[in-house]
């Protein structure tokens, strides 16, 4: 009998792909997001709330247990009746993201763009502040001392992510604009508890695409 080509034992499964991360923010007007957040007991203090353009957002990522307070936000704001938006950042890799945009009056959208360098991120150019390691003892000291003088209502932390794909927040001066401090840490729910300990009541914002 000829031999069958078989293999000795069961095929090895693929390796599982690297899990990418994602961060999600539901827009809406600040008018309709105060009142639902309102009206389901979110605390004013919530480090999840940011602000676009204008708009108020609630943002969640992959780094977080689960996604049932986006739910519960979509569903009372469609109860109502209002207008509302999810924007997704898909991190593909240190330096591409996808952008993701589901909105209920829109045709669905997405564009993939390269992560540039901010232009206070450049070596040479003489504006680059010190990134601080907020996992760090140290760089949460270094970070405290350079942000010790802020005042949050003029300024707001865009929260991001840098080309080494760490979870990345920039203390930006709102007039005239212009980064102060930059800090980093190992997941963004971590950085926005620790930005809002060393900066009470300091308003997020996340970052946006360049491109139409």
């Amino acid at each position: 009998m000829p031999e069958k080509n078989e293999p000795d034992g069961p095929e090895p499964s693929a390796a599982n792909p690297p899990a990418m991360h994602v961060a999600a923010v539901l827009v809406a007007s600040a008018r309709a997001l105060n009142n639902a957040l309102d009206d389901l007991g979110f605390p004013e203090t919530d480090d999840r709330i940011v602000e676009l353009d204008g708009k108020l957002g609630v943002v969640t990522c992959s780094h977080e247990r689960d996604s049932d307070d986006l739910f519960a936000l979509i569903a009372e704001l469609s109860s109502r009746g209002e207008t509302w938006e999810l924007q997704f950042r898909i991190d593909v890799s240190p330096t591409r993201s996808i952008f993701h945009t589901l909105s209920r009056h829109q045709p669905i959208s997405a564009v993939e763009e390269e992560i540039q360098p901010r232009p206070e991120e450049q070596e040479g150019t003489g504006t680059r502040p010190p990134a601080h390691d907020l996992d760090s003892d140290a760089g949460l000291s270094a970070f405290r001392n350079a942000v010790r003088r802020v005042k949050a209502a003029e300024v707001f932390a865009e929260i991001g992510s840098n080309r080494d794909g760490k979870a990345t927040a920039w203390i930006v001066q709102r007039s005239p604009r212009r980064v102060l401090a930059e800090a980093t840490a190992a997941d963004e729910p971590t950085l926005r508890s620790t930005l809002r300990e060393v900066i009470p009541a300091v308003m997020f914002s996340v970052s946006r695409p360049t491109v139409d």
